[in-house]
């Protein structure tokens, strides 16, 4: 009893060291400065990343897979199963006149599943949706009074939402499981355009910010059948659907002037003052297939395919107020998603090591999403993204865990507007242990 209250303690605490540490930020995206942010998918864990983000027919029994819900049943009766991962990103933007660089290595998640009867498995964990983090500066000059007068427009942001889930698996046949996560959005994002005139000592420097706080739920559903075909194959067949949502949001917005001695800053006027007011994030509909072909636990192939209508608005500020103004270089269309992977399983029960390890590969392409305006056509293009992706499972000796850890290759977006090119290493530990055998006295 008190080894499982520690444990309690311990899965308590970092919970409490995930939140804030999701709220941190890291690369400098400028895609991020859109919207709700760039969106942190459901392909990040490490084992369905490592195959394209193939996810809707993976069920196993030490990982949770969240991004179906039905998958939970395949957690054993007895076991507690944990799963907490790391992600490692490096990106490199660049354009037809410059590039940059950055790092950032951050948590990913943190998940729990156990069993409640026969028939009903739970899930509870902490993932991100999506991340604000950039900074770009303008350089602007202009004639006054016959003089050249030196300008800049900063653009900044930074903060995130973060999804808290509380999922329900309920086998129905031996072959049929349907499942359902009800999420907890909660996040801050921040946004600022700043005006300074650095070689001015007539000009005020002035900010419009805003703060926008989400707190609000949202719906996904999963079903999961699989159907023997003859002695050797199975084949397994996921479906998943995102509720579309019209989430309210609190709003708070400021206008004013400061001067700048240093790295100090001394506020002078408010131009508009501090209000707090409500406005508007949809969530859109996001539909999810997969199909996939198992041979007796030694390999398995599938293909998954994912429509979600990014076409909707995605965020509105309160038209009486609308401090930043709109964003016309880009507008979001509706996308289409595919992942390609495919498992060689590990032998538990093999001699060798290397026979017990798992390898992974795929590649996934995504068309839509966002649509940004090329000023040399005067055209929106859509925003491509493209990844090839591998990965391993390592079975850790004389305990029912996995380390996974998987490596992602990739590129976003056009050269001509801005390209994001991406390597990502994930790494996260599954672990399944048995909290609900009961002991047996003679």
């Amino acid at each position: 009893m008190n080894n499982k209250k520690n444990k309690g303690i311990l899965l308590l605490l970092l919970f409490s060291i995930m939140i804030p540490a999701m709220g941190q930020n890291g690369i400098n995206s400028p895609f991020s400065q859109f919207g709700i942010g760039e969106l942190k998918t459901l392909y990040s864990h490490p084992y369905t990343g490592s195959m394209g983000g193939l996810a809707y027919t993976v069920r196993k029994n030490n990982i949770i897979n969240f991004a179906n819900p039905a998958s939970y049943t395949a957690i054993d009766s007895n076991s507690f199963v944990f799963d907490m991962g790391f992600g490692f990103d490096f990106i490199t933007l660049e354009n037809n006149d410059q590039s940059f660089s950055d790092a950032d290595a951050a948590l990913t998640h943190i998940m729990m599943g156990m069993p409640l009867t026969k028939w009903w498995r739970t899930s509870v964990g902490i993932v991100p949706l999506s991340e604000v983090s950039y900074i770009t500066t303008k350089n602007l000059y202009t004639l006054s009074n016959g003089d050249s007068l030196f300008s800049q427009s900063v653009f900044d942001g930074t903060g995130g939402i973060t999804k808290l889930y509380w999922g329900h698996a309920f086998k129905i046949t031996n072959n049929l499981s349907v499942g359902f996560n009800a999420n907890y959005l909660f996040g801050q994002e921040t946004r600022a355009i700043t005006y300074l005139f650095p070689d001015s000592a007539y000009m005020l420097n002035s900010r419009k910010l805003k703060e926008t706080n989400i707190r609000n739920f949202t719906f996904d559903f999963g079903l999961q059948y699989y159907q023997s075909l003859g002695n050797d194959y199975t084949l397994g067949v996921g479906m998943t659907y995102s509720l579309p949502m019209n989430l309210k949001v609190t709003d708070q917005s400021v206008s004013y002037t400061f001067a700048r001695k240093g790295e100090n800053e001394y506020p002078r006027d408010t131009i508009f003052p501090l209000k707090e007011y409500e406005s508007t994030l949809s969530m859109p509909t996001i539909v999810g297939f997969g199909l996939s072909l198992i041979r007796n636990e030694k390999w398995m192939i599938g293909a998954d395919a994912t429509y979600s209508e990014w076409s909707m608005p995605k965020y509105v500020e309160n038209e009486e107020v609308n401090i930043l103004g709109n964003w016309d270089a880009f507008e979001y269309t509706n996308s289409l998603r595919f992942a390609l992977g495919g498992e060689k399983m590990g032998d538990l029960f093999a001699t060798k090591y290397i026979e017990k390890m798992s390898f992974r590969a795929g590649v996934h392409f995504e068309q839509g999403k966002l649509s940004v305006l090329n000023q040399n056509t005067g055209m929106f293009e859509t925003m491509n993204d493209f990844g090839i992706h591998v990965g391993l499972s390592l079975p850790v000796r004389k305990m029912k865990s996995l380390i996974n850890i998987s490596f992602q290759w990739g590129s976003y977006g056009i050269k001509d507007i801005l390209k994001k090119n991406y390597a990502q290493i994930g790494i996260s530990l599954s672990t399944s242990d048995t909290w609900f055998k009961k002991q047996k006295y003679d």
